[in-house]
C-alpha cells in the first residue's frame, strides 16, 4: 500500500487530492498540519512515506517554501516530494524545483495528472504540470 504524508490543512480540495490517491492509488494518508515541526512528525514513522504531498496553498504564511523543501529533504534525501501550488509562472517553480521538490502540480490536479505525477515521483524521475 503507497503511504503519503500530506503536509498542509484539511480542506475540500485536499479531501478530492485524498480520495483520488486512496480510490485510483490505494494510498494510505497521513496529514501534517503546516504549522508545527513537521520532521518531528515524520520521524514518527519508523520507515517514512513512501510519498511526501506539500500543498502550498494551505501552508501559506508558515515559513518560506523553498525553505521548508530543504527542511523536508534534509530528513530524507530519497522520498519524494509533490508540491501542490497554483503558481504556473516559471520564477515562482523553480525555485522549489531548486530546493528539492521531485514534482509540481497545480493544487487543483485533474485526477489524471495527479495518478501521472504519483507514478513519476515514485518511479524516479520528476513531474512538472507547467511547461515553460
Amino acid at each position: 500500500m503507497l503511504q503519503v504524508t500530506f503536509i498542509g490543512k484539511i480542506n475540500q480540495t485536499n479531501d478530492i487530492v485524498s480520495e483520488v490517491l486512496i480510490s485510483s492509488l490505494e494510498a494510505s494518508i497521513d496529514f501534517v498540519s503546516p504549522e508545527i515541526n513537521f520532521t518531528d512528525q515524520l520521524s514518527l514513522h519508523n520507515e517514512g512515506p513512501d510519498l511526501i504531498i506539500y500543498d502550498l496553498n494551505t501552508s501559506h504564511g508558515h515559513g518560506n517554501a523553498p525553505d521548508k523543501i530543504n527542511e523536508i529533504k534534509s530528513w530524507s534525501t530519497v522520498i519524494p516530494i509533490l508540491v501542490l501550488d497554483h503558481h504556473a509562472d516559471k520564477n515562482f517553480v523553480q525555485p522549489l524545483i531548486d530546493a528539492g521538490a521531485s514534482g509540481i502540480i497545480s493544487h487543483t490536479p485533474a485526477e489524471s495528472i495527479l495518478v501521472e505525477a504519483v507514478h513519476e515521483l515514485l518511479n524516479g524521475n520528476t513531474f512538472c504540470e507547467y511547461s515553460d
